[in-house]
């Protein structure tokens, strides 16, 4: 077995992968398998992504997921046919098509929502008050020092409407560099 020090960049990365690692199963793959059906990660994705951002194009939906066109319309036929999105065409340009959760789709993306928050509860209750409070600062450092500039900020936040939030440290490390948070851009 190789020996890392503990604070070199190596066990950081490390750590990091287990971290993702983790994080995925407890966020993604056990919501998934508790909410059943056969819904897989990317169909997820693009719910969430609508159930954010209410109606958009398909190709609204490739640009917010970094997904091809024909890739997105792959998923919203898929999604189509499970009765968790509408498709309203447009008769001069099927590209302009109006993509919307169905009640079953934004109620999907709700039990998903619930399920993760209930699994990230039951880890952080395993941990003391004082640790989980470090945690939170030290991922808003961490992210802080990743995004570092006004254009990786913007990128980085959806700016989806629901759940942005003023105190966010996507919003604060743009605010530190423009003056003026997300929200009013």
């Amino acid at each position: 077995m190789r020996e890392m020090k503990k604070k070199s960049p190596e066990y950081t990365e490390h750590v990091l992968d287990l971290f993702a690692e983790i994080m995925h199963r407890l966020i993604i793959e056990q919501p998934l398998k508790e909410v059943g059906g056969d819904i897989t990660h990317s169909l997820a994705q693009s719910l969430q992504f609508l159930y954010q951002h209410d109606a958009c194009s398909v190709r609204d939906l490739a640009q917010g997921l970094s997904i091809s066109y024909s890739a997105a319309s792959q998923l919203t036929d898929r999604l189509v046919k499970k009765d968790l999105v509408t498709r309203n065409d447009k008769k001069c340009d099927r590209r302009l098509s109006e993509i919307r959760l169905t009640h079953e789709g934004q109620s999907f993306v709700e039990a998903i929502q619930m399920r993760r928050v209930a699994g990230m509860t039951q880890v952080l209750d395993r941990m003391d008050a004082n640790a989980r409070g470090a945690l939170v600062e030290n991922l808003e450092c961490f992210i802080a020092a990743a995004i570092g500039d006004e254009k990786s900020a913007l990128d980085t936040c959806t700016r989806c409407g629901r759940e942005h939030l003023a105190e966010c440290v996507v919003n604060e490390v743009y605010r530190a560099v423009t003056g003026m948070p997300i929200e009013e851009v």
